[in-house]
Formats: C-alpha cells, sequence, structure tokens
C-alpha cells in the first residue's frame, strides 16, 4: 500500500509539475502581441546548472553588455533576474520594425531595474524623462527609443515607446495577444515546456526565400522547402546539446528536408569555419511527423574569444 502511495504521490507530483510548466508558456502568448515574429526566453536560475545554455548565451550575448550591466547598476543579471523575454516585432510591411524586453526580477524589485535603466541611458550621455499616455506612465529617452515601464513590483517592460505601450496594451485587453498568431501558438509550448533557453522565429516570406537559398545544394530543392517556424531550445541541465526544431508544412516534406539536411551537414558551404564545423559534425537529425529537429554539441564554442 505504501509503495502504491508512492507510485501515485510521484506521479501527481510529476504531473503538477508539467501543467505549471504549460501555464507558463500559454502566459507567455498572452502578454505579448500578435505582431510578435520572434521569441527568446531566458530562464535566469537554470543556467547555473545549464553548460550548453551557458556556452550559447556567451556565444551570442558580448560579454562587455553584462559587465556595463554589472559596472553601471551592481547587479549580476543573471543573478538579479529570474527571467528574460525578448521579441521582435512589427506590422507586416515592417515584420522587424523593433525589440522589446520583459524583465521579471527574483533578487531585484522592478523599481530596481527601472532606476538600472536610467543610469545606463544618463551613461551614455542620454536624458530620461518621464511619459504619461494610454498604457500609463513610462520612463523614455528624448528621442523615445528606449522606454521602460513597470508593470508589476517584479516586471519590467523595456523598448521603444511603441513597443513598451502596446506591450502594456496587451496586458490590459485592448490589443490583440500573440496566441492569435496560430504557427507561434502552436509550437511555443512545446519548445519552452522545461527549457532553459527557448526561441522561435516566423520568418516573413522574404526572409523565408534568404534562408531557403542558404540551405540549398546546386540547383535542388532547399533542405527548408516548406518551413514554417524555426525554434531553438536547450533542455535545463544540459550539459552540451542544443535543439533546433523545424516545423513544415506536410510530414512528407520534414522527412524530404531531414535528408537534405543531413547532406547540407555532411558537405556545408566553405565559409562555415572552425568552431562552427565542429558543431556541424556533431550534428544528430531526425523527422517526427511535420517537425524536423537539429540536435547539435556546442560546447567547442566555449573557445570563442
Amino acid at each position: 500500500m505504501a509503495a502504491v502511495v508512492s507510485v501515485s504521490m510521484a506521479g501527481l507530483l510529476f504531473g503538477a509539475m508539467q501543467h505549471a510548466k504549460t501555464l507558463r508558456a500559454n502566459r507567455l502568448l498572452h502578454q505579448l502581441p500578435s505582431t510578435a515574429r520572434a521569441i527568446l526566453r531566458i530562464d535566469a536560475p537554470s543556467l547555473a546548472e545549464t553548460a550548453a545554455a551557458r556556452t550559447l548565451l556567451g556565444a551570442f550575448v558580448a560579454e562587455q553588455q553584462l559587465s556595463e550591466i554589472e559596472a553601471v547598476c551592481a547587479l549580476d543579471p543573471v543573478e538579479a533576474l529570474s527571467e528574460v523575454i525578448v521579441w521582435v516585432r512589427g506590422p507586416d510591411d515592417q515584420p522587424f520594425q523593433s525589440i522589446g524586453v520583459m524583465l521579471e526580477g527574483r533578487n531585484a524589485s522592478a523599481a530596481t531595474l527601472a532606476t538600472c535603466h536610467r543610469a545606463l541611458v544618463e551613461g551614455r550621455g542620454g536624458s530620461v524623462v518621464r511619459l504619461d499616455g494610454p498604457a500609463g506612465p513610462m520612463l523614455a529617452d528624448l528621442d523615445q527609443r528606449s522606454a521602460i515601464s513597470i508593470v508589476d513590483d517584479r516586471t519590467v517592460v523595456a523598448g521603444s515607446v511603441i513597443t513598451v505601450t502596446e506591450a502594456i496594451a496587451v496586458r490590459r485587453g485592448t490589443a490583440p495577444a500573440l496566441f492569435e498568431r496560430d504557427l507561434i501558438a502552436a509550437r511555443w509550448p512545446v519548445l519552452s515546456r522545461g527549457s532553459s533557453i527557448s526561441a522561435i522565429l516566423e520568418p516573413p516570406d522574404h526572409w523565408m526565400s534568404a534562408l531557403e537559398r542558404v540551405m540549398q545544394r546546386s540547383d535542388g530543392p532547399s533542405a527548408l522547402e516548406g518551413a514554417q517556424t524555426i525554434g531553438l531550445f536547450v533542455e535545463s541541465e544540459s550539459a552540451r546539446a542544443v535543439t533546433i526544431s523545424i516545423d513544415i508544412s506536410s510530414a512528407e516534406l520534414a522527412a524530404q528536408d531531414a535528408e537534405r539536411i543531413r547532406a547540407w551537414i555532411a558537405d556545408p558551404p566553405g565559409n562555415v569555419e572552425p568552431p562552427w564545423t565542429n558543431v556541424l559534425q556533431s550534428a544528430r537529425v531526425s523527422a517526427q511527423e511535420r517537425t524536423i529537429e537539429v540536435t547539435v554539441d556546442v560546447s567547442s564554442l566555449s573557445a570563442i574569444p
């Protein structure tokens, strides 16, 4: 009886944890605007146990940017923050018009984060003023390209004035949210559940054409034919593995593209240089229904100066 109770409790606990992760993923879809075309989420506390995520972050985020925050604000971003959300948004004719950032504090309050924003702007020679608009008060520099608004006692939203205004309107229910963008809404919960870093891109047509050309060999079809979204995730506590997840319009195309990706990896373009060649050599490609997953070892990226 004790064993049965223990197994039942473990099952209930696991189910509750999975449900909580799903709720967090769905919550984000209701907090960001439907104009978002790309999302990056970083679960800051899990970075300490996820070597692959730290390596990936170090390869793409300049160390001096983090150092500037520590020097000016006396904050260690990884210790101070619980969650970092970055999104790229814009209308259909300008899909990558501006960038928004949502920060949730762990050891730092929203007021502290807003003070840090002011210090960074002023440290670069700018000035910060208070603006009162339909979305409520916010702090912005004089050209309105950098603004920040306190959402609650732990959360701030930053970006241009139009980006911050739109994000606050979504939270108030007066602007459409991201769950209305079907492709991202369907894939995001899968990518973000249990991940320390997750990202998704729904490329506009001209971007998709460019990406297809990059993944094309000779005059044959592209390895990204029929791609709808391109995602990425690093599972919590992963030491080396990063997975790229590509959603394809049909299962048949997904199987064909997977073979083309394998061929592309086996003979990549000449402009791919170390350590990225090492990353490609470690790749494992699989296709299941309409999804292709390419899992790579990113440990060699830690050698990038």
